[in-house]
């Protein structure tokens, strides 16, 4: 059974289509027609009766393997329809579809032409220039206040000062311990 079909199924059951509803419900003398399922009385009925009737229910145990599916769909597949065949081979055609190529603005570059030194318009060609480049730049720079400058400062000591007492602490305990080892002069 196709999952548009099971859907459409499943839509007639809960809109109270009474098609579907009258073929899920079987012929006995112990079910209940669409029209008594409408009714909670007879609904509230139908549900005790099976609750106390065990052997009405019964219990499948699921097949395991490639064999059992293909048989299980098989067997859903014989009440199909031609229409219904024809829906759900036209639901498996998958379609590739291919990512838009953009063309190029520009053409790339041969090796020779990227290999080539390219003229740097930042390279100063006398120490004045250099001078006037790097006080230009430090203009540019954005420069901490004095608060953030003070916690950047206390962390780095306080940094500082817990890797000297790990080195110093390691330097003591290596020396006493050749000290111990070997012995002292």
């Amino acid at each position: 059974m196709s999952d548009k079909s099971r859907d459409a199924e499943h839509e007639d059951l809960v809109q109270g289509g009474t098609d579907a509803a009258e073929s899920a419900v079987e012929s006995d003398e112990d079910t209940l027609s669409a029209a008594d399922i409408e009714d909670p009385e007879a609904l509230e009925a139908a549900s005790s009766a099976v609750a106390g009737d065990e052997d009405a229910l019964e219990v499948i145990p699921p097949a395991i393997g490639p064999d059992t599916d293909d048989e299980t769909i098989a067997e859903l597949e014989e009440g199909f329809t031609a229409e219904e065949r024809e829906a759900a081979a036209a639901a498996i055609v998958r379609k590739t579809s291919k990512a838009p190529v953009r063309k190029k603005e520009t053409r790339t570059r041969r090796r020779s032409e990227a290999t080539q030194d390219h003229e740097d318009h930042y390279k100063a060609h006398n120490p004045a220039q250099f001078a006037a480049q790097s006080a230009a730049e430090l203009k540019r720079v954005v420069w901490p206040t004095w608060p953030e400058t003070a916690s950047m400062f206390s962390a780095v000591l306080i940094f500082v000062l817990i890797m000297i007492a790990i080195v110093g602490l390691l330097d003591f305990g290596f020396g006493w311990g050749l000290l111990k080892l070997l012995g002292s002069y």
